[in-house]
């Protein structure tokens, strides 16, 4: 008996990290389609059983859910659904899962949909292998277990392992591999666990030891790319905290030294680093320089306040992947921007989302999640203010202004200074709440 499970799940990287979990934890064999129209289509082609349904519930037209449950119900089939987000439906036959799941909590839900214990798949083939991003590998200067590549094949996949633990390997061979393709090396089941504690053990490392500005900045890039992925696809676990935390304090250490703020700053316009960490990083750098004008206190009580904020710069965004989509700030830019549905929907709902999924981090300084949630000028996480209001956190004020000034610094052009950026955010920010930040980023300019 094989499981063979069908998701409908339009991001991508949680939809792989789906199927390598079930793969890994049940044998399962999965398809994933990016909304639900495809799959019934996909349904009404073939005649393959399948053992379950999840489906993350999106509002376009008519709801993903809503599609698949119809579809069981009128081919009269006893298939479970499993539904990811907020839903309600007459017919009552479907377990509802929360948008902050975890991993485990979805295993959970799996097994009982299924009517199934843990022990039933003791004797299931699992996969032997587990794939992971090469941006994962980036951290270590050694593999830390047996690695391989796949070769897909009519007859099977085949997996060649061209190295063995212990191995050394620099970046830029991992480059070479990156600019022929390949995305993902694979590791033996049997030494998975090996293979995350390493990734976490040198991750830490790798910020510890890193002895310049460049090295450290490099280190923090990769580490706040992969904790970004797992918080993604399992939510908060100790894994991703681990990384967050050691990724944070390295960040307040540094835009805290004023002899290397300059040079940050430089290191920060490198096109070659990932958008959205050099965005958060910036926006980090910003805030601490600000802050001694906001009159919020000082000393101690600034530097809890720096602690919010760089966590806010941290996970705002979180969900959201695509750098056209980073650059979304307001409700002119979305409706400039050309979207599809499953983009519209996630540009909407992101600071909400983001907000939920923090509140599970354990000791969040208070009101973290709220300023998440008004970081676009709403009180409720979904969508953009037609107009700016004051009547939200003046600390989510702070941040609004400071998340456009450092988006506008990044899309600077040659020839273009930032003091140009200047009359943009005076014609934009006109409240007074608003203006007092514009008023002290003009000063910090001029000095």
């Amino acid at each position: 008996m094989e499981l063979k499970i069908l998701i409908v799940e339009p991001n991508n990287e949680i939809a792989e990290i789906f199927k390598k979990n079930f793969a890994q934890q049940f044998g399962a064999s999965v398809i994933v389609f990016s909304t639900s129209i495809g799959a019934t289509t996909y349904l009404d082609s073939t005649e393959i059983i399948y053992s379950l349904f999840i489906v993350r519930n999106i509002q376009a037209e008519e709801e993903s859910a809503v599609v698949i449950l119809n579809y069981i119900y009128d081919h009269n089939l006893k298939i479970p659904l499993i539904v990811i987000g907020q839903f309600e439906h007459a017919y009552k036959k479907y377990a509802l899962v929360s948008e902050k799941l975890r991993i485990e909590e979805l295993n959970r839900y799996t097994l009982k949909a299924l009517d199934l214990k843990k022990d039933d798949f003791k004797n299931y083939k699992l996969p032997e292998y587990i794939g992971y991003p090469l941006r994962f590998f980036y951290l270590l200067d050694s593999f830390p277990t047996t690695v391989c590549m796949r070769r897909v094949k009519k007859d099977g996949d085949e997996f060649v392992c061209h190295f063995r633990a212990g191995e050394a390997f620099s970046a830029e061979g991992l480059e070479k591999y990156a600019e022929v393709g390949l995305t993902e090396f694979y590791i033996p089941k049997e030494e998975n666990e090996i293979f995350m504690n390493a990734i976490l053990v040198s991750g830490i490392q790798a910020i510890k030891k890193a002895s310049t500005l460049e090295e450290n900045v490099t280190a923090t890039e990769h580490t706040f790319m992969i904790s970004s992925d797992l918080m993604q696809g399992l939510g908060i676990n100790s894994s991703a905290i681990l990384l967050v935390d050691q990724t944070l304090q390295v960040m307040r250490a540094q835009v805290t030294k004023p002899d290397q703020l300059a040079q940050l700053l430089r290191k920060l316009l490198d096109n070659q680093m990932s958008y959205s960490f050099r965005r958060s990083y910036l926006i980090c750098l910003l805030s601490n320089t600000l802050l001694p004008k906001m009159e919020w206190g000082s000393g101690e009580q600034q530097q809890i306040i720096l602690i919010k904020l760089s966590m806010i710069s941290y996970f705002h965004d979180l969900f959201l992947n695509d750098e056209k989509l980073l650059k979304i700030m307001n409700q002119e830019d979305f409706n400039k921007a050309e979207l599809t549905k499953i983009e519209r929907e996630l540009v909407l709902n992101h600071a909400n989302k983001a907000a939920l999924l923090v509140q599970n981090y354990p000791r969040l300084p208070q009101g973290v999640d709220l300023i998440i949630k008004q970081h676009h000028g709403v009180t409720n996480g979904v969508g953009f203010p037609e107009k700016l209001t004051s009547a939200i956190s003046p600390m989510a004020i702070f941040f609004i202004v400071v998340e456009d000034f450092a988006t506008q610094i990044l899309a600077l052009k040659d020839g273009k200074k930032i003091s140009d950026i200047l009359p943009v955010l005076k014609e934009r920010y006109q409240l007074p709440s608003y203006r007092k930040i514009v008023v002290e980023i003009e000063a910090m300019i001029k000095k």
